[in-house]
Formats: C-alpha cells, structure tokens, sequence
C-alpha cells in the first residue's frame, strides 16, 4: 500500500500552445473622433474646414456635391479656386466680397449670408445656400463653414411673399379711401361735429392711418424680400448727408419736448484742444435707402423715449463708417436684442403695448442696410436708453473722386442724347 501511494505517476503533456495578441479596446478619444466623422459624413449640410492660410482642410461628402468636385480636387487647395459663389445678379463675387475671404483677414463678417448660389463645377448647377461661419479663437483662426440648402425655402417664402404682396395691395386701396372720408369729416369746413362724434372719429382716423402704414410697410417688405427694390448706392460725403437726414426730424423732437444733438469726429474734446472736430468721411450708399433707416431709427428714438436726448453721430476708422442713433429711453432688455429685428417682433411690456407699432420698421431696416454691404446692430439695457449702431464699408478721398466723376462723365453724356 505504501508503495502504491509512493508509486510516481507520469503526468500528462500539456500541449503548446501560441499565445494570441489581446486586442485593447479603442481609446476614448479614439473612438469620439470616429463618432464625429460619421456624423459629418451623415449630415445634409455642407461642411468644410478652412485653415488661417485659406487652404480647404477637410470636406463632407455634402460639401463635395455642392461644389461639384471630389476630395482629390479640394483638400489642400486654396478655397477660392474650387468655391464659386454668385451674386443674385449671376456674377461670382470677388474674394474681397467672399464671407470666407472677410473672416479670414480678420474683418467684421457675417456670420450667415442668405444671398448667395453655389456652383456646382461638374454640372454648372447653381444652388441658393445658407452660409454659416463659424471662427475659432487665436491669432490664426480656423473656419467651420456650413453650407445649407435652400432652395425650398425660397420657393415657400416666394409663394408667401406673392399673397401678401397681392393680399397687401387689395386692402390698401379701401382703407385710403376710408381715411381720405374721415379726414373731411373732421374738417370744418366740410362738417359739423360735436366734441364726443369727433373724438370718435379722430380715433377711427388715427387707426387707419395706422393700418395705412402697415400695408406699406407689408408691400415694401415683400419687395425688398423678392428683390424688386434695389438699392443704387453712390459715393457720398457721409456726414454732410446723415447731418441733413436728422436735422429734418428736429421740429418732430421738439414737439415732443427732447433734446437734440448732432456730432461726428473727435467725442473727447480735451484730445483735439477742447474744439469740434467734423470729419469728411466718404461712403457709398443709396441716398432714398439711408434717408428711410435714418428716419426709422430716430422716429423709433422719440417714440420710445419719454424725456431726454436723441443723439445722432457719424465716426469712421480707416475700414469703416458707423451711424450712431442714440435716445435716453424705455431701452430693450437683453433678451431681446437679438429679435428686435425679426420680421413682426415686438418688443411686449406695457410700455410698448401702449405706444404701438407695425413690427415691421426695424426689419426693413435691416434688409435695407443689409441690401448696402452694411451691417446694424442695437445695444441697449432696460431703462437706460438705446443705440442702433448702422455700419458701412469706407471709401478713400481718391475713390471717391474717381467714383464721383465716372458718374459725372455717364450723366453728362447720357443728357447730351
């Protein structure tokens, strides 16, 4: 028995085996940049990624069949070469006017831009894009430019546009006439009334006249959305034109008992030896479309500003020209700076419940400037007044020159025929 349990026993060979190579799982960043390609190349939109040198970086499939052309043909090539973008009139816009181009060099640029087409370099085909861009932070930034298709939505604005052209014009002939009948019934010479029947009828007048200007403001919306108003802009001696602009609304400010002050150049007075100083700034610009901001923008001051100031000035650096409309008013909080231009938005507290207005002034406003290569913007707290600041591109002395008499030279040969 002894021996059987001391007996050694053979164990059995283990077979050799080849270890197999354990695969690690992706790292998280790994497996996040593999999630953000696939979204990319999922989505409807247009993306490219353009370096601070202005070479295209990276492009989705959308991208690619936007412009017609395949990633061979567009990384690591200079955007405008392989971009092409057409005005409204069917012209490709220079480099100096591409939204790219300005945001490249650092200049103030749109962040979207609703204006333009897109060809298509295989097919010839022009697509109306939504360009959205996006600038990276630092002293070479990076753009994310999105393109997005919108087509579709034109052709729905278009079709909205035409019934409130039509609806607007059918409804603007019977309520003249109203207004016209109203106006000799308060005259007069024409009727005789007691004090309640004319303040009834001074109130059915004012509200005419009121849904008078909102038909215009519908038709002139609906045109300049459908392009059939088209600003002309020639060159202009800014301040001079914006002085004559203002000046106009003077009698209207002082029967609202406000104070009225005009200024441009030098605002601190102890750096240009305590004088005025008037700067000669040149732009150009469309006289009719900045005489209907202007007016708007301070009719908008002295309607919502109950006591104070209404401040107009001009000033310029060596790329620009900015308005500046200025009131001591109700104001407009935060939160809503960034709809007042909105197409019917109304600013809705009590104060301007009671004022009233169409919704559609500062909209227009803005398709106006905006029809000039400007920008608008409006800064303003509750309570503690407003400022619209309206920007254009400024022109040098010997543009302006140059410009002043090519149109001269047109209009004198013109008259002679």
């Amino acid at each position: 028995m002894m021996g059987f349990f001391n007996k050694k026993t053979e164990e059995p060979k283990k077979e050799e085996t080849q270890e197999e190579p354990v695969e690690t799982p992706p790292s998280v960043d790994v497996a996040k940049q593999s999630l953000n390609e696939l979204v990319l190349q999922s989505i409807h939109e247009g993306v490219i990624i353009v370096g601070p040198e202005g070479n295209i970086h990276l492009a989705n499939p959308a991208a690619c069949l936007l412009m017609g052309r395949s990633d061979d043909e567009i990384l690591d090539v200079y955007y405008d070469s392989v971009i092409t973008l057409l005005d409204k009139t069917g012209n490709r816009i220079s480099e100096a006017r591409n939204p790219i181009g300005q945001a490249l060099k650092n200049q103030d640029f749109k962040e979207e831009t609703r204006d333009l087409d897109i060809v298509a370099a295989d097919s010839n085909r022009n697509t109306p894009v939504s360009i959205i861009i996006t600038k990276s932070a630092g002293d070479k930034p990076v753009l994310i430019v999105t393109f997005r298709d919108i087509a579709q939505e034109l052709r729905e604005e278009h079709e909205r546009t035409d019934f409130i052209s039509t609806a607007s014009h059918e409804m603007r002939t019977p309520v003249a006439s109203i207004e016209g009948y109203l106006g000799l019934a308060l005259n007069p010479s024409t009727a005789t009334l007691d004090d309640r029947a004319r303040q009834y009828l001074e109130k059915a007048h004012e509200n005419s006249k009121h849904l008078g200007r909102l038909f215009q403001d519908l038709l002139d919306t609906t045109k300049l959305d459908d392009g059939q108003i088209v600003p002309h802009p020639e060159p202009v001696e800014i301040v001079d034109l914006v002085k004559r602009i203002a000046d106009a609304q003077i009698p209207k400010i002082k029967e609202k008992g406000l104070g009225y002050q005009f200024g441009s150049g030098a605002v601190d007075q102890q750096l240009s030896g305590g004088k005025h100083i008037e700067q000669v700034i040149y732009a150009n610009v469309d006289s009719d479309f900045l005489t209907e901001i202007l007016n708007n923008l301070i009719e908008n001051a002295i309607k919502y500003t109950p006591a104070g100031w209404v401040t107009v000035n001009v000033r310029a650096d060596n790329y620009n020209v900015q308005i500046v409309v200025q009131d001591t008013g109700i104001g407009i909080a935060r939160e809503e700076l960034n709809h007042v231009f909105q197409k019917f938005y109304r600013v809705d507290n009590r104060d301007t419940r009671e004022i009233g207005g169409t919704g559609l002034g500062l909209y227009l406003v803005k398709q106006r400037v905006e029809a000039m290569n400007g920008r608008i913007w409006a800064e303003s707290q509750l309570g503690n007044g407003t400022r619209f600041i309206v920007l254009f591109p400024r022109i040098s002395q010997e543009q302006y020159d140059q410009q002043r008499f090519l149109i001269d030279n047109q209009e004198a040969q013109s008259g002679m025929h």
